[in-house]
């Protein structure tokens, strides 16, 4: 994923009294760059609940390459934003656990006001986090476990409330509960990780379309797809390939382990890294390389990428 810069607040953008915190209450909430980049194609991907699978089964990939210079990232239902301003039905928003030299405070854009709610999740007895590629998240009607309501992510975090046979109940934005299948949760669990579980979690999503800015297991962009695997085990990382460079220790070709991150930039790997994938031994490398393309493991050397090869990292606290 290319860098991404401030922009100012759009013309006719109502301030808020003062930045207040809001919460995701879909499965994804696509952030856009601003109000008019989202097309009338993408008119699904705006509503409550996203939709997001159907817009972008929808999408042909020359659709999809119209989104490259439209979205700033994605955020996942229960993240915290900060409302800076209105215009219309649009809320420009700062998203603090996704940041970058370019984005200290976290990445700024526009999300539909619709997909966001004022009220956090009831407090629960710990959280839980979405643990394989996909889920359904089902309402609950005084206790008991109803009907399907959407699809929700890898990497989704909610607090636990109660628990159902074969369920999880969750809290949600807005104050209402869901229950979650059982056997797709897991604890949330923070310290230190091995590389191979984090290689074994990215290789979830192999043959997963690419998406521009992409942050769910609904489609991936290349630094997208690292921020969630790291995410997932409590090592957050920059939002941005060329930040998360900066986020360990340089590693040699010759002592790469299962878990470092490979970085590429301008031709001959000199200038702005723009790219990164997952180190997965054996000489390869798991990568979300681009739109029109799925997320693959492939030798590292034959990636078309490999001569703009621009260093390893190692992440801190990976094993």
């Amino acid at each position: 994923m290319l860098s991404l810069a401030f922009r100012p607040a759009a013309s006719g953008a109502v301030p808020a009294a003062a930045p207040s915190p809001a919460w995701v209450q879909v499965s994804v909430a696509t952030v856009w760059d601003r109000p008019s980049s989202a097309r009338p194609l993408d008119k699904i991907a705006l509503r409550d609940p996203s939709r997001i699978e159907g817009w972008l089964d929808a999408l042909s990939v020359s659709e999809r390459l119209g989104l490259d210079s439209r979205i700033a990232t994605q955020v996942l239902l229960g993240q915290e934003v900060l409302v800076f301003s209105h215009r219309g039905r649009w809320s420009r928003v700062e998203i603090p656990d996704q940041r970058g030299s370019r984005y200290p405070n976290g990445i700024i854009g526009w999300v539909p006001s619709t997909q966001l709610t004022t009220s956090t999740s009831p407090a629960g007895d710990g959280n839980t986090i979405v643990g394989v590629a996909k889920t359904w998240l089902d309402a609950v009607n005084d206790g008991v476990v109803g009907r399907r309501r959407f699809s929700i992510s890898y990497n989704t975090d909610l607090p636990v409330l109660g628990t159902s046979p074969g369920y999880d109940l969750v809290g949600l934005p807005g104050g209402s509960e869901g229950a979650i299948p059982a056997s797709a949760v897991r604890p949330v669990q923070v310290g230190q990780i091995s590389g191979a579980t984090l290689v074994g979690e990215a290789r979830r999503f192999l043959g997963l379309p690419y998406l521009w800015g992409g942050t769910s297991a609904f489609g991936y962009d290349c630094s997208g797809l690292v921020y969630s695997v790291f995410t997932r085990y409590g090592i957050i990382l920059p939002r941005d390939a060329a930040d998360q460079q900066h986020a360990g220790t340089a590693v040699l070709l010759g002592e790469l382990r299962p878990g470092d991150l490979l970085f590429f930039a301008g031709p001959g790997g000199v200038g702005t890294v723009d790219h990164v994938g997952i180190y997965a031994g054996a000489g390869r490398m798991i990568d979300a390389p681009h739109t029109g393309a799925s997320v693959e493991m492939i030798p590292m050397k034959s990636s078309p990428v490999w001569p703009d090869f621009a260093g390893a990292t190692r992440v801190a606290g990976v094993t």
